[in-house]
């Protein structure tokens, strides 16, 4: 009976709480969609490696196994489109718009100094944030950054931008709370 019970918490877990969900990879689907409807022709690199390789690396692997090994600590925009004229900078945010206004100045000023760019390096860098709706302050403060701020918003993430709002509702805290007992049931808490 016991190994009843426990495989009933299991199959409730699963089917009500989503706990065989992986994590949502949400940001990327949204910019490949992006850039499908914006650029459809342009080259792109999607979670592009920014800023410069140490020389010790360079000198131990050579400067292509030097990006690999070194490539985990770099910081990567969401996209850099190659335009005609331009390098044009994509970071999309779907909640937290400060991290991306706050990063993309710094993206713009690696660009320069990531090897892999050298060819591009007559080129202007443009920075795009990516918002689901036009938030004010956003707006407001974008310009004195230099990010251009654009809206683009599916219908699938809106469905995920507004289930932000349902968290306080009490359908979502008793679900939160259900979550909460099973797992101290099962000794996780």
């Amino acid at each position: 009976m016991e190994d009843y019970h426990v495989r009933s918490i299991c199959a409730y877990m699963v089917r009500i709480l989503g706990f065989t969900k992986l994590r949502r990879e949400i940001e990327p689907r949204w910019v490949s969609w992006y850039i499908k409807e914006r650029y459809p022709d342009a080259e792109v690199r999607l979670r592009c490696p920014l800023g410069p390789i140490p020389d010790e690396l360079k000198e131990l692997y050579g400067p292509a196994k030097a990006a690999r090994v070194y490539r985990p600590s770099r910081p990567e925009v969401d996209a850099l489109v190659i335009l005609p004229g331009a390098l044009l900078l994509i970071e999309a945010k779907i909640f937290k718009y400060m991290d991306g206004l706050a990063k993309l100045p710094v993206y713009g000023a690696l660009v320069r100094k990531t090897s892999e760019l050298d060819i591009f390096s007559d080129r202007a860098v443009i920075m795009h944030l990516l918002i689901p709706k036009a938030i004010p302050w956003v707006m407001a403060a974008a310009p004195d950054l230099g990010v251009e701020v654009y809206t683009f918003a599916p219908d699938w993430l809106m469905e995920i931008w507004e289930e932000r709002d349902k968290y306080w509702q009490p359908a979502a805290r008793m679900r939160r709370q259900d979550r909460k007992n099973i797992l101290e049931k099962l000794g996780f808490r």
